[in-house]
């Protein structure tokens, strides 16, 4: 039996289960294409100008990063204004990173942190790792936050709370309105994240507007991702938004080298690529409005989104049997459990053709169980 010593807030800490990948579905279930809806990437690929950036960076792979970080914070100081310079942004491993290391600079001494039942999941695994208390703050009826639940959930000890808009896994967003409301009353000892990393997909003009609250200095911190509108999923590269002396802190939680001058360049050099950025939220728009008409027609559930994906609810044969039947049929999709969500599934927004591909194959699981419009 081993001696080794294990840390027992580690082993309460639940895995984060990826989605699955388009080559263990082509292993599993022998098919040559398989279409991957499930991990909320973009359907178009990364920009030119980011591909031959990352291209010209690798003949200094054998070279530790260098100033390369500094380069894209002072390229989105300028980018943002309202008086932002570099030291208001930190740059990390994908915004899952920043999340790691403001949980820990915040949740050091254990303290709850606050989240909704329906979120992103790492949330409660990182506030789990660092020996903070999860506190549980259902969405409404409409699958929306509930800024008041989580105001009333706010003690003495409480340390971040996490909100997302758009909200992954539902699409649903925070208004302006009721992000002032919540503002108005969040106690001084409280840091605010907003998860932003779905923020170029919305087209609701009442979305909230969290980065005036940085400019105020308020307690705010705001994500940003290159892995969704930039399509750079695979290189990691996420940046914060936050008031000067909060970015500052945050910065001694971060790992040495934590980013390469391949991901880097690749993401600055994407910032500059107008049309490819134009063209790719054009699909990723069109794609949204395709589904969720779609879906309706199929007399599905939805959820109105505001992200790079659609969610439906209460599929007729159950979300985990009809994740199984889309997959046997090479689609891959992501059944919601995980997330919070019961009989619930997310389908991410892919290429013109594969939506439609989607959609006749799921109108027709659902014909063959009987259950279509």
């Amino acid at each position: 039996m081993t001696k080794l010593r294990f840390n027992p807030d580690l082993m309460n800490v639940p895995l984060y289960v990826a989605g699955r990948s388009i080559q263990e579905i082509q292993e599993k279930f022998g098919l040559d294409k398989v279409v991957k809806l499930a991990s909320n990437e973009s359907p178009v690929g990364p920009s030119p100008l980011a591909a031959q950036a990352a291209l010209e960076m690798m003949e200094e792979a054998h070279r530790y990063p260098g100033v390369a970080d500094g380069v894209l914070r002072r390229k989105l100081a300028k980018k943002f204004g309202r008086g932002f310079t570099e030291e208001n942004f930190l740059i990390g491993n994908g915004a899952t990173d920043l999340l790691r290391m403001i949980t820990q600079a915040f949740t050091f001494d254990g303290g709850n942190n606050i989240m909704a039942d329906a979120t992103f999941p790492m949330y409660h695994i990182l506030t789990t790792t660092f020996s903070g208390e999860c506190r549980i703050v259902p969405l409404d009826a409409n699958h929306r936050f509930n800024l008041d639940g989580t105001l009333a959930a706010i003690d003495d000890d409480t340390r971040i709370v996490f909100l997302c808009t758009p909200n992954n896994p539902t699409g649903a967003i925070i208004t302006q309105g009721e992000f002032d409301r919540f503002m108005r009353a969040v106690p001084e000892h409280v840091v605010v994240l907003m998860d932003e990393s779905y923020h170029d997909y919305v087209t609701d003009p009442s979305h909230a507007e969290s980065l005036a609250y940085v400019a105020q200095g308020r307690n705010v911190i705001v994500l940003r991702s290159f892995s969704k509108s930039s399509g750079l999923a695979n290189l990691r590269v996420g940046y914060m938004i936050a008031p000067a002396e909060i970015a500052e802190y945050v910065r001694h939680a971060l790992m040495p080298f934590n980013t390469s001058d391949i991901a880097l360049g690749a993401a600055s050099a994407s910032m500059d690529d107008d049309e490819y950025n134009e063209r790719q939220r054009k699909t990723v728009l069109d794609g949204r409005e395709y589904f969720q008409s779609a879906f309706a027609d199929l007399d599905l559930q939805t959820i109105s989104s505001q992200a790079n994906f659609v969610t439906f609810l209460s599929p007729p044969m159950g979300s985990a049997r009809l994740t199984e039947l889309l997959l046997q049929r090479g689609f891959i999709v992501r059944e919601l459990t995980m997330f919070g969500m019961k009989n619930a599934i997310r389908v991410s927004v892919g290429l013109p053709e594969e939506n439609e591909a989607f959609v006749e194959t799921l109108k027709n699981i659902l014909e063959t169980e009987g259950v279509a419009a």
